[in-house]
């Protein structure tokens, strides 16, 4: 519930932003470039991290079941048997090296894998593969898409191929069919109107927007990076270059309209527009950013400094360079330490061959580029069906569309992530170059993309069967993450609550603990340890540490109640009007649980109380309840002692209401918290 703490709960200068810059050549060169052959590195396999296949010989395995080898830097745990005899094991390293990489954390799970094998009591043990669905598009121009292998795309491919919106800031849409289905709702920053259709006759934003998310599978043409995705068209110019005010305006559009990726295939080419000195623009990705929205511009074609070009130098944007087809740093791409990552852009001839399309007067070859959706060199309002087509074209336009791809690949996956930890996740799995001004290198989508999600804990009220008196409250906050609320005690016996905000891991839901702090009106929360919720051989446990103190519980559904609930207030509820405290209701049937997190001064405490009713109008009578020897980290025989506190009063409709009436009268040792008629609002999830 850290998120849940700082949610509810707890005209500008118009500075040419040129196409040219980031896009293609204004003219074509005056020979083809040598073609480089693509280096297209075989992916490494890929095993589910801390995962291992085991099994024993006949002989040995009872005894080796009740005492497991010592594997040296890890704890073994057994997770289930496998048909054949064989068992699956979690291996956890006993501590985990801050800064250590992907790739060294799974060399160190291969040698812990090996000295398994050393021993003469296991007949084998090997890594838990992945295997591959084989999701390679079946379009018949994907042969030709050698920029998607040189990022190890379709490996990617098998876990995800998206659910988000993208936002493709640029010349507009146009009704390409390998487009299909792909525009939402947008809008049109260069006429100032509802209707972003590209009226332009160079269609730069429709070849950009089919490396986005192109339709694959359908018969025609090639393949998007997300191909899952949804394209918001949102036109930055009328005929002529973007200017900085349509810019600004566009973004913030984007950002507002739900956008969670914004694609920029443009910047200034003056080489001295650094983003610093433009502060309406820096605002403008500022505000994306703050709304949640993954914001990527290219570098620049120049085989310059990317410090020196807007948008891509702006604080927030991840700058992408581009590469050829020999997987190194393109000759004309912008370089530099701005540069954040590298992704493919093609060869030096800028302007390739077309592919299906109409004689229209340009004579361009070459197959050094990205191929993707084109159309004939006419208005994009005169357009026929016959003018569509498909085209080799090259440069960081073509480079920044793979990444911002990526990105919207990612949070198909991770909905919850933050610009900052996608930019994160996509720079640190990168493959290095040798080039010093290119970024960590280049991106790497079978890296870059998660394992599939752990199973979810079911929702609602859990106890530790061993050691009854302390609760925990789960709820699902999004698709990939969970919130938990801790009920349980001080050491002095005063009841306290704590939250956490769990993430997907690998095989495991993880975050930080938070204890909150009221001010007289508002909460404010502070890191105290970290929790984790990890299931083995069907047992559920909780595993936290608090300052020295550190447990690993089991814990098991509080199971209560049945039948047909007439209002179901299951989940987080907050006061909008007083941030940081709330009420966690569990609706069974008739029988409705709530868990009232408030304050004793400025320290969290709790009460409780339970109502059996099918009224849409419930009125709980409250219990303080203080704990002996239930601190996290006591030890001792525990109890529980129980006195009256005061009502709860909740008003609301048949259903799964958003909003109820409710007020309290609660009193408490050394404290009271009296709330007249107020609005408890539902805090969504998934």
């Amino acid at each position: 519930m850290k998120s849940l703490s700082r949610a509810p709960w707890l005209g500008a200068l118009a500075l040419s932003l040129s196409l040219v810059a980031c896009g293609e050549a204004p003219t074509p060169p005056a020979s083809p470039p040598t073609h480089a052959s693509a280096s297209l590195r075989e992916p490494a396999r890929r095993f589910v991290p801390g995962h291992v296949i085991v099994k024993f010989r006949e002989s040995d395995e009872a005894s080796l079941r009740a005492s497991p080898p010592t594997l040296r830097g890890f704890h073994a745990q057994d997770v289930k048997a496998l048909a054949g005899g064989a068992r699956l094991w979690s291996l956890e390293p006993e501590q985990r090296r801050l800064g250590a990489s992907i790739a060294e954390e799974e060399a160190e799970l291969l040698t812990a894998i090996e000295a398994l094998r050393a021993d003469p009591r296991v007949e084998y043990a090997h890594e838990d593969l992945y295997m591959e669905y084989f999701a390679v598009p079946s379009d018949p121009l994907y042969a030709q898409q050698w920029h998607y292998p040189a990022i190890n795309l379709p490996t990617a491919w098998n876990s995800v191929t998206g659910s988000v919106k993208v936002a493709v800031l640029d010349t507009g849409k146009l009704a390409h069919p390998d487009l299909s289905g792909k525009w939402t709702t947008g809008y049109d920053f260069g006429d100032n109107d509802a209707d972003p259709t590209d009226d332009d006759t160079y269609h730069h934003g429709l070849h950009v927007a089919g490396i986005l998310s192109a339709n694959a599978n359908n018969g025609i043409g090639g393949a998007g990076v997300c191909w899952g995705c949804q394209l918001m068209p949102v036109k930055v110019s009328n005929n002529n270059a973007p200017v900085m005010s349509n810019v600004g305006n566009a973004i913030r559009w984007a950002a507002d309209n739900g956008a969670r990726v914004i694609n920029m295939s443009f910047g200034t080419t003056s080489g001295t527009a650094p983003c610093s000195g433009y502060a309406y623009i820096q605002s403008a990705v500022t505000y994306a950013v703050q709304k949640n929205v993954v914001v990527v511009a290219a570098a620049g074609n120049n085989a310059a400094d990317t410090a020196n070009v807007t948008p891509a130098s702006c604080t927030g944007v991840i700058a992408v360079a581009a590469s050829g087809r020999n997987g190194q740093l393109a000759p004309y791409s912008n370089r530099g330490e701005r540069v954040d990552v590298t992704a493919p852009g093609g060869d030096p001839n800028f302007y390739g061959d077309g592919i299906g399309c109409p004689v229209d007067g340009t004579t361009y070859s070459g197959t050094d580029g990205a191929v993707s959706t084109w159309a004939a060199y006419k208005a994009g309002t005169t357009l026929l069906p016959g003018d569509y087509c498909y085209r080799y074209l090259s440069g960081t336009s073509m480079a920044s569309p793979h990444v911002a791809g990526l990105a919207a690949l990612i949070l198909s996956q991770r909905p919850s992530m933050t610009p900052a930890q996608v930019t994160a996740r996509i720079k640190g799995t990168a493959t290095p170059l040798p080039c010093k001004a290119c970024g960590t290198g280049l991106i790497n989508a079978a890296a870059a993309i998660y394992p599939p999600l752990p199973t979810k804990p079911a929702k609602g009220n859990w106890y530790n069967p061993a050691r009854n008196g302390n609760g925990l409250d789960i709820q699902y906050a999004a698709s990939d993450s969970l919130s938990l609320t801790w009920l349980t005690y001080t050491s002095a016996g005063a009841p306290i609550w704590y939250m956490s905000t769990l993430t997907a891991e690998t095989g495991v839901w993880a975050g930080d603990l938070y204890e909150s702090y009221w001010n007289g009106s508002s909460a404010s929360a502070t890191k105290v340890g970290t929790a984790k919720l990890t299931l083995t051989s069907g047992q559920w446990r909780y595993v936290w540490t608090k300052g020295a103190a550190s447990g690993n519980e089991p814990i098991q559904p509080l199971a209560f109640g049945g039948g047909f609930t007439t209002m179901n207030l299951s989940g987080n509820w907050y006061n909008a009007w007083e941030p940081g405290w709330g009420i966690l209701f569990d609706s069974r049937g008739t029988v409705h649980v709530a868990n009232v997190l408030i304050y004793n001064g400025t320290r969290p405490t709790w009460v409780q109380g339970v109502v059996d009713s099918g009224s849409t109008s419930l009125s709980f009578n409250l219990s303080y309840v203080t704990g002996t020897n239930l601190c996290p980290g006591c030890t001792g025989t525990p109890s529980t002692a129980v006195q009256p506190a005061g009502t709860l009063t909740v008003s609301g409709s048949a259903g799964v209401p958003s909003t109820v009436t409710a007020s309290t009268q609660v009193s408490f040792p050394g404290g009271s918290w009296y709330r007249s008629p107020f609005t408890l609002s539902r805090l969504t999830g998934p």
